[in-house]
């Protein structure tokens, strides 16, 4: 102690420093063998996954909004650079995957959805008033505008 300053010496005052509740306590990640639900995680569990920081944990929270949840952990691979090592760490409930009713909405709410561009949306529309409400995904098929890929891609969203 100096009694002349009347202070304590500079280490005991910085081990008070880190002692403190003050100090910033980084998440711990995930080890193997762990695994965060895609479709209910929010961003600071995401940023838990070891190669996630906080740019993919926000693109995951805000995909997961726009397309109205996950049916598969390769759906990541669409952020650009998504890292592959980190899938392993995710799992998917694709019970929690928002659907869409193709018979009721509009050709604007139709369009909103990332997977259903305008003139795949004018089709359904237009399909919807000539021949009536669509009954199975298989109909979507009949459309030109559908290519195989979009109709995979949109089989998990679509209810009738």
């Amino acid at each position: 102690y100096d009694y002349v300053n009347n202070r304590a010496p500079y280490g005991t005052a910085y081990r008070q420093a880190a002692d403190s509740s003050f100090a910033h306590h980084y998440p711990t990640k995930l080890r193997q063998g762990e695994y965060i639900e895609l479709n209910e995680a929010d961003t600071t569990q995401l940023v838990k996954v070891p190669g996630i920081g906080r740019y993919y944990a926000k693109e995951i929270a805000f995909r997961r909004k726009y397309l109205g949840g996950y049916y598969s952990v390769e759906q990541l691979l669409e952020i650009a650079d998504f890292p592959k090592e980190t899938l392993a760490y995710f799992e998917v409930n694709p019970a929690k995957v928002h659907r869409l009713n193709v018979n009721k909405l509009s050709l604007n709410e139709l369009k909103r959805h990332p997977y259903i561009n305008y003139y795949q949306a004018k089709d359904i529309v237009d399909y919807r008033r000539l021949y009536g409400p669509i009954h199975d995904i298989e109909e979507l098929k009949l459309m030109k505008d559908f290519t195989k890929a979009d109709f995979e891609r949109l089989r998990h969203y679509v209810e009738y």
